[in-house]
């Protein structure tokens, strides 16, 4: 053991860290889904894994990275810590004003959804012939070669429905015995018909992410052993879908030796750090990524107005699959900390995460005393994002704004009227 610690220093300390946070979590029976816990735990975790160093693109941080990343962690713990001292001390919703939810509106607006992700299915199909998975050459039809047009973002809206179906599965929030199967039954087999489909690791986790998250908030707390046992299988499931896919020039996983099948989601981890301290340290003949001036930072926002695309074209930004960080062809990620850096600079790197966590605590917050649908599907949303901010930014893309824009208009249109009292089934 003390010699796999002297190989690995900077990985045991970052294991620890990720061991803390879930101790902490089981021993004072906390919630593992509050923002500060979950992005140390993520980043800590993570990083470690990527520190091990299995692959040889994964070289030792310079200084600067280092600065990064820890600062980022800092500025976001910050800015949680801050909120819980300086917020005001809230009552239960029993004593505050209500609402009563239309969960019968709900339920149409959550069959809209449905209806516009199967009409991508229907135009995937018509382009392919039978669900991805069935087909002769999987990878083939998951290529960027293939445009399916409008359909794609149709198609990529299975996490969507499992948010809209999914808070309404559980009898604490949803009344109505009838819906809230349905509900459960739509959860299911839109989790396996998105694998099928079209077989994404980005939408499959995001789907069993928000029903877990759903799961913790409206069922019971999920154990600390439950989040390993996620965490195993989860693992598991990305080779199967890489396999698939034929991702990172490998086969089948009949065909691949036990230390190729493993690389998988080490490399997939590992390269959004390899990246990211490649792209902070460039080599002398390295072209360097022009600075956006916070340009860019709003092209998830913008991105159907065809603006972010223009402006990248015009001054050579990257685009969604950062062309010019690729340490290692075909491993094109990095993580949040590049776009926040690539738009701000180090300002950004301090001040970005701060307010992230100001807000996130502050939705946090409100769950403990006014859990609407409308709080609980925003917090599954944005967490969720936290979590994953090591592999994706999130913002920059305009698919998950329209999401956002969705949630709040469907769920503040099911507010019939407000009323005071402690008869409501939820509250603001």
């Amino acid at each position: 053991m003390f010699s796999l610690i002297g190989e690995y220093p900077e990985s045991t300390i970052l294991f620890l860290l990720a061991g803390a946070s879930l101790f902490q979590v089981w021993w004072l029976k906390k919630d593992f889904f509050s923002p500060i816990n979950i992005y140390v735990f993520c980043q800590c975790l993570t990083l470690g894994i990527a520190y091990m160093q299995l692959d040889v693109a994964m070289t030792d941080f310079h200084i600067k990275t280092w600065l990064v990343w820890i600062g980022a962690l800092l500025s976001f713990s910050s800015g949680c810590i801050l909120y819980e001292c300086v917020s005001p001390p809230r009552t239960s919703c029993s004593n505050r004003e209500c609402v009563n939810y239309d969960w019968k509106k709900h339920f149409i607006f959550s069959c809209c959804i449905l209806g516009l992700y199967l009409i991508g299915i229907i135009g995937l199909l018509q382009k392919v012939g039978t669900l991805i998975v069935f087909a002769e050459e999987p990878a083939k039809w998951t290529s960027v070669d293939i445009n399916y047009g409008y359909y794609s973002s149709l198609v990529a809206s299975a996490p969507l429905v499992i948010l809209f179906f999914g808070v309404a599965s559980f009898k604490s929030m949803n009344p109505l015995k009838g819906y809230r199967n349905i509900s459960r039954f739509v959860v299911l087999i839109i989790t396996i018909l998105n694998v099928l489909a079209y077989p994404s690791r980005t939408t499959f986790f995001m789907c069993i992410g928000f029903f877990l998250l759903f799961f913790n908030y409206l069922k019971k707390k999920i154990s600390v052993l439950w989040i390993i046992l996620v965490f195993a299988i989860g693992v598991a499931v990305f080779v199967s879908i890489a396999s698939i896919r034929a991702q990172y020039g490998m086969g089948s996983v009949e065909n691949m030796a036990l230390d190729a099948v493993m690389s998988m989601p080490y490399k997939y981890v590992a390269n959004n750090y390899w990246n990211l301290d490649y792209v902070l340290n460039p080599l002398p003949d390295q072209t360097l990524h022009p600075h956006t001036y916070g340009m860019d930072f709003f092209a998830g926002m913008l991105e159907y107005s065809h603006l972010p695309a223009a402006l990248r074209n015009s001054f050579g930004w990257d685009g969604l699959f950062n062309e010019s960080v690729m340490k290692v062809n075909g491993y094109n990620t990095t993580g949040y900390l590049w776009e926040v850096y690539k738009d701000f600079y180090m300002p950004g790197i301090f001040v970005f995460p701060f307010i992230c966590g100001l807000g996130i605590s502050a939705l946090y917050r409100r769950l403990k005393y006014a859990l609407t649908p409308r709080t609980l599907m925003f917090y599954v949303f944005f967490i969720y994002f936290i979590g994953f901010w090591f592999f994706l930014a999130g913002y920059k893309q305009g698919i998950y704004w329209v999401w956002g824009i969705l949630i709040y208009m469907f769920t503040t249109s099911c507010i019939k009227h407000r009323i005071v009292g402690d008869d409501s089934n939820t509250c603001v």
